[in-house]
């Protein structure tokens, strides 16, 4: 008799990086995740810039923050994530690098890879598009898994209130 294979539970990946139309994309992965009993890994890249030896230090960036903001981020959306899925169904990580690249990289074990955009969704059928982000455009290009571009108006209204 063969032996029974259990299967591991599908992983859904967000994308975070600070603003707010990503935690619209959390919250939206978060639903996935419950209707399809998956896992949800969170993500946030600090995005670390390569500099040439002869271009100075990197503290004299003003953009050099450290991790705390990704810290910070990463606890509010796991916070609210286990409001609806169980805490050993989130887990969160803080990874130095392009965030293009790891969330490419990330995809290779996901079933999806849920990412924001503060792009507005136009109402008329004919407008095109706005250009996004080149984040999103990398991994929807290079993701191993589908990738979901959650628009920044998108709310979650359930179905019986």
């Amino acid at each position: 008799m063969a032996g029974i294979i259990k299967r591991a539970r599908a992983l859904i990946v967000v994308g975070l990086d600070g603003a707010e139309a990503s935690l619209t994309a959390m919250r939206w992965a978060v639903q996935a995740a419950s209707l399809h009993q998956a896992s949800l890994l969170l993500i946030f890249v600090l995005d670390q810039l390569r500099r040439a030896s002869y271009a100075g230090s990197p503290d004299a960036s003003p953009w050099v923050k450290g991790d705390a903001p990704g810290r910070a981020m990463l606890a509010c959306a796991r916070r609210e994530a286990v409001r609806v899925l169980t805490p050993d169904r989130v887990s969160s990580e803080l990874i130095a690098g392009s965030p293009a690249k790891v969330l490419i990289d990330i995809s290779a074990g996901a079933e999806l890879l849920v990412l924001g955009t503060a792009y507005p969704v136009s109402s008329c059928a004919n407008q095109v598009p706005p250009p996004m982000g080149s984040v999103a455009r990398a991994c929807l290009y290079g993701a191993a898994c589908p990738v979901v571009i959650v628009p920044h108006q998108w709310s979650y209204a359930p179905a019986c209130a």
